[in-house]
């Protein structure tokens, strides 16, 4: 079956209207740590923005010609070694599967001070796997 671009432009609108409100707001770290709404809100963006990646990433995987990766980190590896995303990203993307699997199934405590640190870099990979997935979708 091929790539359904439909499918993937749809989730690429998804995946930017949640960055685009976590760009959109405004707090130091203190708020962010202190303050439960705003982190439970970074947070679940995130969570919503990684889901997104990794729907996106399952569903080119599956339409490729390559075997079947068992995990989410796995599919962005996948997508690295067949040159759709760079391998530096696939790796960060990897580590975004890890993050979304923390939130979802509660393991451990965050450190609100390290994804304070963390969450903008976090956004420009996704952002990044963005605009490499229309680069993909523009030559298949």
């Amino acid at each position: 079956m091929p790539i359904n671009k439909e499918l993937l432009n749809k989730k690429l609108d998804f995946l930017d209207t949640h960055l685009t409100a976590i760009e959109r707001m405004e707090f130091d770290e203190t708020a962010f740590v202190e303050t439960a709404d705003i982190h439970d809100l970074i947070t679940f963006r995130l969570q919503q923005a990684v889901e997104t990646a990794i729907d996106i990433a399952t569903h080119i995987v599956a339409q490729l010609d390559v075997p079947r990766k068992e995990t989410a980190k796995d599919a962005f590896l996948l997508l690295g070694e067949q040159k759709v995303i760079d391998k530096d990203l696939s790796v960060r993307m990897g580590k975004a599967a890890d993050f979304r699997n923390r939130v979802v199934h509660g393991y451990n405590n965050f450190d609100f001070h390290l994804l304070f640190k963390d969450y903008k870099s976090d956004v420009a990979d996704l952002r990044q796997l963005g605009t490499r997935i229309v680069e993909f979708l523009q030559k298949y």
